[in-house]
């Protein structure tokens, strides 16, 4: 028996107590407990001919195959939209994520159903290492062993730019192997938004990162003149994994420096910025607190870096 229910229970008993000594003079003031939602998870569903637990909200819906994967993606959605709302100044749009152990495929009846109700929605399965999880820790969180975040900031961006564009929510029947939903922006920016929107220690391991490779990073200058790569570069830039890696990890520096000398809306001001076909730099001009010559802008981002970060 969970502890609310315990406590619902037990103010019942109180109730049924006091009620002989007060007669119909306290009849009103004593407080009768009211039906309360089942907790995350509970409920239970079918897709695709598979019993599901399933947990909706006004932002999300989530589809599991346990009450346990159910609560802590709903946990991870949470900060992904609270994040998201607070850099780029308005509500996410609404998606659907589906949980698996293993490959999954959504029926065209379902798939259909999704898109009716303009959820953007995507199957999310669980990293192969974890799949079996007789081996992992007892003291492992659960948002270990189901690590949905950064791929639900990546579709909340995507879901985002539909929005904008005006098109219709993308609803995935099966998991995809690309997940880098690069159009509009360039990678790094991508790179930037899911360190913010994923898990709070995010920003410090990518800046750690960063550190123990400042000299292999790109110059700034770059990344503010960088738009998205065509369809077919993906491939190529995946391929050199390190140097992706720094890219990335400079791109997301330069947004958290940003952030801190700008505010969080700025995340804002480079979306609509990449979203109208123009740049970073674009984006930056008229910034009250950031260098607008590119030599001086590197020498306090690296010296920012080096030295101020998460001082």
């Amino acid at each position: 028996m969970s502890a609310v229910r315990a406590r619902l229970l037990g103010s019942t008993a109180l109730a049924a107590l006091a009620l002989p000594l007060g007669g119909c003079f306290l009849r009103k003031y004593v407080w009768h407990p009211v039906p309360v939602e089942n907790a995350i998870g509970d409920s239970t569903t079918t897709l695709a001919s598979t019993p599901v637990h399933i947990y909706k909200t006004d932002r999300y819906e989530l589809y599991g195959p346990t009450a346990a994967s159910v609560s802590s993606a709903a946990n991870q959605l949470n900060r992904t939209y609270r994040e998201f709302a607070k850099h780029f100044g308005t509500e996410g749009p609404p998606m659907a994520i589906v949980l698996a152990d293993s490959a999954f495929a959504i029926t065209p009846s379902d798939a259909g159903a999704f898109a009716h109700r303009r959820l953007h929605t995507f199957v999310y399965v669980r990293p192969h290492n974890l799949r079996d999880i007789e081996g992992v820790p007892p003291d492992l969180r659960e948002e270990e062993i189901w690590p949905v975040a950064s791929r639900a900031a990546r579709e909340l961006l995507a879901a985002y730019v539909a929005s904008r564009r005006h098109r219709a929510p993308e609803v995935e029947i099966a998991t995809h192997g690309n997940d880098y939903h690069a159009d509009p922006f360039p990678i790094w920016f991508v790179d930037a938004t899911v360190a913010l929107l994923s898990d709070p220690g995010a920003p410090d391991r990518v800046m750690d990162f960063l550190r123990d490779h400042l000299g292999e990073a790109p110059p700034l200058a770059e990344l503010l003149d960088m738009r998205a790569p065509a369809a077919g570069a993906l491939d190529s830039i995946a391929s050199s994994r390190e140097r992706r890696a720094i890219v990335g990890a400079t791109g997301v520096s330069l947004t958290l420096l940003a952030i801190e000398r700008e505010g969080p809306r700025i995340m804002g001001r480079l979306t609509d910025a990449f979203l109208s076909g123009r740049t970073a730099r674009d984006a930056l001009k008229g910034a009250q607190h950031l260098p607008d010559n590119d030599h001086e802008l590197e020498r306090v981002w690296r010296t920012w870096v080096r030295e101020e970060y998460g001082r």
